[in-house]
């Protein structure tokens, strides 16, 4: 999974960076930082209010912080523990669940029972399944949530001890050469925009009443611009001289779903040694599902007051993505033993 996500990011280092391959263009550059130091910044134009547009007449917006206070850290240090907190209570409530009310998986993959329940009408899901299904994906959400909240908070106390309470001239990190001042700065300031500028990993997904609002929105912010880069504009741009704007768009939607299919797929091979389509299906399905509503509905409107309507759109996504759901966790399900999130093997082997 690393590989795929650090591969991911080293194209697009190399798209961002080719202009490096001018020396012309190389003189002109200060300084011209290494593909490890990139990794800093995996999330680009993820900020929580845009900065100023260049060539526009856009006044800088004072909400930005450019430069946090010490109450403005210390308020973030707590906030986020707290949140922290809550949040791994509620997975040890999910993890007793998942001991105490196990199911059996079905090893037939699930697109192939959905075949059967419109061919033959044989159920292809029951109610017990789709409730242990959901609360696997609150376990999976809260474990990948709290790897970011932990990291949130690690950052905030290194940046009060670190960079908030002295100058570039004063740090003792340029001091013992551990940064240039060029890195400092660089880091300095990736650090404040992480930490108020930029929008959570997660944005309240539950709250979703689209399929544009949850994948693009609320759901696994960090991997979006990959799939953006990677999938979306390049099936789109393929496609565009061919077909109209609004048919290459809806390719470059299912390229980037199907970007992220492949990547799925290779980590379900990579860790549990057997592969089923069942999240190829899952992404590739959701990518119709994309197509399908706004092809319906139009695009969201973020202004729109009426709130039933808005209501409506929400259980009926949600009815969708329940029903979806197994073809994404049952693969996981499967072997236990493999799944590797915080408890599941110790899970397994209590169950034994």
């Amino acid at each position: 999974m690393y590989a795929a996500i650090y591969g991911s990011n080293m194209l697009m280092f190399l798209k961002s960076n080719r202009a490096y391959l001018n020396q012309e263009e190389l003189k002109q550059k200060k300084e011209f930082k290494s593909f490890l130091w990139t990794l800093f910044n995996l999330r680009f134009n993820s900020y929580i209010i845009p900065p100023k547009k260049e060539n526009t007449n856009e006044r800088g917006n004072s909400l930005m912080i450019a430069s946090p206070t010490t109450s403005q850290i210390n308020k973030k240090i707590i906030n986020r523990t707290i949140i922290t907190f809550t949040k791994w209570v509620i997975l040890e409530l999910a993890m007793i669940v998942s001991i105490k009310y196990t199911v059996e998986i079905p090893e037939k993959p699930y697109q192939l029972r959905l075949l059967e329940f419109f061919t033959k009408g044989i159920p292809a899901i029951t109610l017990p399944l789709i409730l242990a299904y959901f609360n696997t994906l609150v376990l999976i959400y809260l474990s990948i949530s709290l790897n970011y909240d932990i990291f949130t908070i690690f950052t905030a106390i290194l940046y009060r001890l670190l960079f908030h309470s002295s100058s570039i001239q004063d740090s003792f990190l340029i001091k013992m050469w551990i940064l240039t001042p060029s890195e400092y700065v660089s880091l300095k300031e990736w650090i404040i925009t992480f930490l108020f500028n930029t929008k959570h990993m997660f944005s309240e997904p539950w709250l979703a009443s689209s399929p544009r609002d949850f994948w693009s929105v609320r759901w696994q912010l960090v991997l979006n611009g990959f799939f953006k880069e990677l999938g979306y504009l390049p099936v789109r741009n393929l496609v565009a001289p061919f077909f109209p704007r609004k048919i290459a768009n809806m390719m470059g939607v299912l390229g980037a779903l199907g970007y992220s299919a492949i990547i799925h797929e290779y980590i379900i091979l990579g860790q549990f040694d057997y592969m089923t389509g069942e999240h190829f299906f899952f992404f590739m399905i959701h990518g119709v599902i994309f197509i399908l509503w706004e092809a319906v509905f139009g695009r969201e409107n973020k202004n729109e007051n009426a709130k039933i309507k808005r209501f409506l759109k929400w259980v009926l996504l949600m009815i969708i993505n329940l029903l979806v759901l197994p073809a994404f966790i049952e693969p996981l399900r499967r072997r236990p033993e493999r799944f590797d999130f915080p408890y599941a093997r110790a899970r397994y082997y209590l169950n034994l």
